[in-house]
């Protein structure tokens, strides 16, 4: 892997590399410290996840697999980030030390609103009277008019959207995305139901979007904040429109519950 620092021509020397040693595909996750398999959104449609995974055991790779690992190379940037460093082995050891600290603990966010974000610009293309704004703090949404609770002067929504001109209709959104299970996400699933109760006493709509195969595990969790947040949905049903209703029952209606919803 290392001799690939070096080369000019990295998508070229890449198939070289995956040809003649095709067990160096267990150790691309490391690159990225991941353990196992790697999601990635689709550069050329950014609303679908591409799952690639490695096989433990190494074995010659057809040209198709070859091209399979060497997009997987690019559209990770691993290629871009050997142009910086110099030995393979070195860097893997580095990210081998680090990989259970929460220096990654912002990625799945990160993730989770580039994936999210094709239906916010949908929503809004329908809705051109709604203001957004991604990244929106306390001192931010203050200045617009909105009276966030005292408890939220140090958040940092991923997304809020208002009603230009109305200073009565906020509404803000958490995005997140969690590969891994465990009694952290029950913590987070009881943590985003007592944010939505709180906003909700002070008017102010709130709206969850999480995805991630670590809910397979912790389905109770989520179902339990299901039953109490009202707007709490995934990838796929944001895509399918679900985001566009919440936005327009939160900001443009004042129908409460969701009776309109059942109907």
């Amino acid at each position: 892997m290392s001799s690939l620092c070096g080369a000019q021509d990295k998508r070229k020397m890449a198939r070289r590399v995956l040809t003649d040693y095709p067990k160096v595909v267990t150790a691309l996750p490391l690159l990225m410290a991941c353990r196992n398999s790697v999601q990635l959104l689709d550069e050329k449609n950014e609303s679908q996840v591409l799952t690639y995974s490695f096989p433990k055991q190494a074995k010659r790779l057809t040209e198709e697999e070859v091209e399979h690992y060497v997009r997987f190379l690019c559209d990770s940037r691993i290629l871009a980030l050997l142009e910086r460093i110099e030995s393979v082995p070195d860097y893997v050891t580095g990210v081998e030390v680090g990989m259970d600290t929460n220096g990654r603990k912002n990625r799945g966010g990160d993730c989770g609103v580039k994936a999210i974000y094709p239906s916010i610009e949908e929503a809004l293309k329908k809705f051109p009277f709604l203001r957004s704004r991604s990244e929106a703090t306390f001192d931010f949404l203050s200045s617009q008019g909105c009276v966030l609770p005292e408890a939220f002067r140090n958040m940092r929504w991923d997304w809020a959207f208002w009603v230009k001109d109305n200073s009565q209709r906020f509404v803000v959104m958490e995005v997140n995305h969690y590969g891994g299970g465990g009694s952290k996400l029950k913590a987070i699933a009881r943590d985003y139901t007592e944010r939505h109760n709180s906003l909700t006493s002070a008017g102010i709509g709130f709206v969850w979007v999480t995805d991630g195969l670590g809910w397979l595990k912790t389905k109770n969790a989520l179902r339990e904040a299901f039953e109490t947040i009202d707007y709490l949905v995934n990838v796929s049903l944001a895509k399918d429109g679900l985001l566009e209703w919440a936005l327009r029952r939160l900001l443009l209606t004042r129908i409460k519950g969701r009776k309109e919803f059942a109907a």
